[in-house]
């Protein structure tokens, strides 16, 4: 998807250009995410921005609210928030760090270069052995 194994390796210029940009996109999306926290616990449950910010950053990462919510609406948004803040956190994080894992994964050994990687080696024995 970003670079073929058998490719010559992108410089190190160029690679960190990429992960800047899955960056600026993981921050744009988690700062969406906590602004729409925000204004749903400020004008839910009453909670001065602060607050509601705090809440927000808490309940995306996993943690829980702070401040227990109290009406009705509140609950629902706390759950709804919650699932769907978890799930983004982690998929943002996953995205950004997508180009790192490719990129370590390209350096493993791989039995279609030249030769055989010391992993495709103890696999084949392993193999052998049966």
């Amino acid at each position: 998807m970003f670079e073929d194994a058998s490719s010559q390796r992108e410089f190190r210029r160029r690679f960190l250009i990429r992960l800047g940009r899955f960056l600026v996109v993981a921050v744009l999306v988690d700062t969406i995410a906590l602004v729409a926290g925000a204004i749903g616990f400020h004008f839910l449950e009453g909670l001065d921005w602060m607050d509601a910010s705090l809440n927000a950053s808490l309940v995306i990462t996993g943690n829980g609210p702070v401040d227990r919510p109290v009406t009705p609406g509140g609950k629902l948004f706390v759950i709804m928030y919650s699932i769907l803040g978890v799930i983004l956190f982690a998929a943002v994080i996953g995205a950004f760090l997508t180009p790192v894992f490719q990129r370590v994964l390209h350096r493993l050994p791989n039995s279609r270069t030249k030769g055989q990687g010391k992993l495709s080696q103890f696999a084949s024995e392993e193999d052998s052995r049966g």
